[in-house]
This record gives structure tokens, sequence and C-alpha cells, in this order.
């Protein structure tokens, strides 16, 4: 009977092992410039040729190696950087594992040249499939060149999954660039086909090195992050929100200037940002951890982007309360600093009953077509009221159209499209959408009660719901009873609404009920999130919508409550409340700078 168990050929094994370690071009950059750092580089340059599929060279000025050393490199499992198995819980290097050089050469035609020192003869070796084919003794400068052609020449199955050239092209310069960012000592130049991709200059510091790979309009954009937590250190920047993206590619993690990658930090992250961002936004991140050896694994992959915590929770809770006091001092503070004025104009009619906008109940009522909140519950105020208008004295031009512009609410305040208002700070212009900012006043003020009173239907309403929506009705029935929401089961998956959170419009308690459902649908956050989700989508039924024309008052004591929310610049969804234009802003338009 034929054996149905074999062992591998070498060859084979090496492959296969190849496999892990490197998957595409940009992995084996990764572990080429990885080598160049640990032996002390202070300049590296990478030449690539048809997206690093035909060519990838790494050239470096760092230690390089006899010729014994170098034979032994192309070694499965020969390091030079531990000897035992505890050297690799303290091991500072970012390769320890002696298998990236042997596994490139597994798969592609590899050329390794290499000097210690300068006007010594150096050593060329070239090996094919893993297999040595000469070693010859050769002219070279002090340092390391690493040339790879013909990746996965040997694994069609594995070459026929690369993307294409532009795709990985795109691959190697964000790992190029990830590297350039956790090490700005170091010069870099990436060069494809004779094009410059990327340069940074030696001895940079890390603002230089921003700068370098970004722009002045990213760092302009970055705050600072620096803080403590038990162990856990961290430093680096993250984005304000006009630089977020739809995607989490400029988020950059380091472990102990290793980079990594991490959902747990990301996740960290945004939820500091809370509702600085709309949803499906990421943030712009650069964080630098420095946490001891001994509270992390960095052998969890041989690809070596994962590491695992000792005690997660508290990496999480330390990243998200560290980067959440920053954000709160350098964004959410100076929204609008102190040294602003609020150059709101006041009542102008005596006797009329005004109402502290910042205190009492949040009830929404109609009367006469119009909306009356408790958020701003000033009297009656007509725009014609408040214009004045000199008929008859202007001059037919520009300055007659503007005088006579029904949009003008007062000389401080200007509304348009009856959606977003107008005023002058300081230096600067700022522009407000009413709703949003309606949204982030009842938000704040439902957030701070932590309840709500119900408004009883006059008649009870029906409602079919799905049977995933009955059963987060059921889970949450105590939290939308909070909310204000009662109903009862009639049966099968029918129930009847009785009553919806106080001041949500007549007509739309039952889709904020369905909307409810979806949200919380599937969801194991924690009941203070779900609060929240319910919360914002409580306040947009509540707010003032664009179109809804607003009286000076109202708008004045919109503005002003806006000013004292905790997030003035976002409502609870992430979108911006507010649009800021500096006077350079302004006079650049203009061409006055």
């Amino acid at each position: 009977m034929a054996n149905k168990i074999y062992i591998l050929d070498e060859t084979t094994i090496n492959q296969i092992a190849a496999g892990e370690v490197i998957e595409r071009p940009a992995m084996v950059v990764k572990e080429l410039l990885e080598n160049a750092i640990d032996a002390g580089a202070e300049k590296i340059e990478i030449h690539l040729a048809n997206g690093g599929r035909q060519k990838i060279q790494v050239i470096d000025d760092g230690e390089g190696m006899d010729r014994e050393d170098a034979l032994l490199a192309l070694e499965r499992h020969a390091t030079s950087k531990i000897r035992v198995l505890d050297d690799l819980y303290h091991c500072s290097y970012l390769g320890f594992r002696g298998e990236a050089l042997p596994s490139i050469a597994a798969v592609s035609r590899l050329t390794l040249q290499t000097a210690r020192t300068a006007g010594v003869p150096g050593t060329r070796i070239v090996a094919e499939g893993g297999n040595i084919i000469r070693c010859e003794e050769v002219g070279a400068p002090k340092g390391t060149s690493v040339t790879v052609e013909n990746l996965f020449y040997n694994t069609p199955a594995r070459l026929k999954f690369l993307k294409s050239i532009p795709a990985e092209l795109t691959q190697i310069k964000e790992t190029v660039t990830s590297i350039a960012l956790g090490y700005p000592e170091i010069g870099f130049r990436l060069i494809h086909q004779g094009s410059e991709l990327l340069a940074t200059m030696k001895g940079s510091s890390l603002d230089d090195r921003i700068k370098q790979v970004f722009n002045m309009e990213i760092y302009r954009q970055l705050v600072p992050v620096e803080g403590s937590y038990g162990p856990l250190r961290i430093k680096g920047f993250a984005g304000r929100p006009p630089i977020a993206r739809a995607n989490r590619a400029q988020q950059y993690f380091f472990l102990n200037r290793r980079v990594f990658r991490s959902r747990l930090i990301a996740s960290a992250a945004e939820k500091a940002y809370g509702t600085l961002l709309p949803v499906a936004r990421f943030p712009f991140l650069l964080l630098y951890l420095d946490l001891p050896m001994d509270q992390v694994d960095i052998n969890v992959h041989p690809n070596k982007m994962e590491v695992r915590f000792r005690d997660e929770k508290e990496v999480y809770r330390g990243v998200f309360h560290i980067l959440k006091d920053c954000l709160q001092t350098e964004v959410v503070a100076k929204a609008w600093a102190p040294g602003y004025r609020f150059n709101l104009p006041q009542a102008e009619k005596a006797g009329d009953e005004r109402h502290d906008s910042g205190k009492g109940g949040e009830a929404v009522s109609w009367k006469n077509g119009r909306r009356e909140t408790a958020a701003f519950a000033f009297p009656e105020t007509e725009t014609a009221e408040v214009l004045q208008v000199a008929e008859g004295k202007e001059e037919p031009g520009a300055q007659a159209v503007f005088s006579r512009d029904p949009g003008l609410l007062s000389p401080g305040i200007f509304r348009l499209f009856n959606t977003y208002l107008f005023f002058e700070e300081e230096d600067r212009v700022v522009i407000v959408d009413q709703h949003a900012a309606h949204e982030r006043v009842i938000y704040d003020r439902l957030l701070e009660k932590k309840g709500q009173c119900g408004q009883a239907f006059l008649t009870p309403v029906p409602v079919e719901l799905t049977d995933e929506q009955l059963k987060t009705a059921e889970k949450q029935k105590e939290l939308l009873l909070e909310l204000g929401f009662e109903y009862d089961l009639l049966s099968g998956r029918t129930v009847l609404l009785r009553s919806a959170p106080l001041g949500v419009p007549p007509g739309e308690g039952e889709d904020l009920f369905l909307s409810l459902l979806a949200e919380w649908s599937g969801g194991s956050e924690a009941r203070r999130d779900y609060l929240e989700r319910a919360l914002s989508l409580i306040a947009c039924k509540r707010a003032v919508k664009a179109g809804d024309s607003l009286t000076l008052d109202e708008a004045a004591g919109l503005l002003r409550d806006l000013r004292k929310t905790a997030l003035p610049q976002t409502c609870p969804h992430g979108r911006p409340t507010m649009v800021v234009l500096e006077r350079s802003e302004i006079e650049r338009m203009f061409k006055r700078r």
C-alpha cells in the first residue's frame, strides 16, 4: 500500500514558509528596510521596476557583513538578534526571526552585495529559488545592497494573485511612508523606474518628516498628542476633523518604534473623537506607543505586523483617555476661544418677555405654522421689524441691493437660504448650519437630563415589526421607556405604540421608533452607546430644519446656546455645525495677499 504521508523537500518547505512572510512586493520592501534599519543605516534608497514585480533594490549605508555572515544570512533561522528564547521578550530590533532573506530568496532571483567597511573587499552572493548560484569577492562601498528580481517566478499561484502595477506601487509607497514616519532621523529615497516618488532628509525632526511626507496643509491640521496611562506612554499627532478620510489609510501606529496594525488602537482612537466626526469618516492618526517589552508579544505572525498586548483593556482605555484629553484641549476648547467676542444683537423691543435660553425644558410645539422651542423660546419678532431700510435714500446698484436683502437679520447676523447663519467674530466669518447647530444644543441637554418624558398619542399607532426588530425592542424595552416610547405587544410581530419622546413633531414618532430599532439591531454596545445614538436621532427630529425661517432673537439665541455646548463644532452625527473663514483666507480669494 502506497504511503499517504510524505516529508516535503527543502525547496517546497522554503516556498511555503516564504508565503507567510512574503505576500507581495511591499512585504519584500518592508523586510529589507527593517534589516537596513537594524544595521544602523542613515540613508536608504529603494529602486523599483514594474511596481516591484520585476525588480526591487534596497541600498543602505549601515553596517555590512563579511563573507561568512552573508552566507549565513541566507540560511533559515539564522539571526544576529537573539540567541535563546528569553531574548525574544527583550528584543528591540525590528527583525529577529532569521526568515526574511531566505524567504525572499526562495521565491525570486536575489543578489546580495555587502561590505563591512569601505576600502575592504566585499562579498556578492547570487541565489535563485533559494539555491546559492555564486559567491564572490567584489569591490563594494560600506553597507548592503539587496536586489530582488522576478519575484514569484517559481510560484505561479502566488504570482497570479498580485494586483496591477499601480496598486502594488501604492502599497510599496505606503510601506515606505510608514517606516519613514517611524524613523525621521533616517533619510529615505523611493525611486520607480527613474522617477522619485518620495525623498526625506536624514536627521529630520518628526515635525519636519511630516512636512516632507505629506504637506503643510496636513501639518497645519494636526493636533499634538502626548500623555501617559499606567505604563503606556503615547506621543504623536491626531488630525482635526477637516482632514478625516473615508478609510483608515492615513492611520499610522508604532509600538516601541515598530510599525504595526491594530483594530484595538484604531477603535479606541476613533471612540475618542466621538461626534467630532461623521459616521464612516476616519481620523488621521500618527501615534507612537511605548510599553515595556514584557507587556507585549511581537511574535504573533511572521510578517510582524501584529502584536498582542498583555492587558488589552488597559491599553484601550489609555489610548482613549489620552487622545480624548488632547482633542478636548486643542480642538474643542479652541472652537470659540475666550479671546473672541460674540457680537450678537439683543432684543430691541422693551417689554418682550425673554426666556433664558440655557434653562428650562426643550419641548417643541407648533403655533400658527411656526416652530417654537425652549432651546430659543423668544417672542414673535418678524424679520421686517428688525430690518432698517431707509426707503428712497439708497442709490441704485450693489449698495441698494444689499440693504434690501431679506436675509439681513441685523448688522450682526446674515441669513442665507433660511439655513445658514453668517456672523463676524474678530478677524473671521463664522457660517453656522442652523439644523446641525440646533441638533447639538438639544442633544447636549438631553444627555445632561439622562431621561425623557413621553407624550401620549391621541390614537395609539399599530406598528408591524420584523422578527429582528421585535427582538431588539424587547431587549431594549427599559431604554425605550426611558426615552419616552411606550408600547404594548398586540399579536405576532405587531406592537401598539402609545407614546413618543416629548417634542418629536406629530407623525414622526413611528419613524423614530423604527429608526432606533434599526440602529440598535444586532449591536452589542454598552448601554451608554445605545442611549447616545438614540438621543442623537431624537435631537435630529426635534431640531429646526433647513428652510425654517428664524427670527433675529431665535438666531441669536441659537448661536449663544451653541457656544455653551461641549462640542460646538459638530452635530451629534459628526457633521460640522460651522465653517470658519479667516480674514486672511478671504483676502487671498480677492488677491489681496
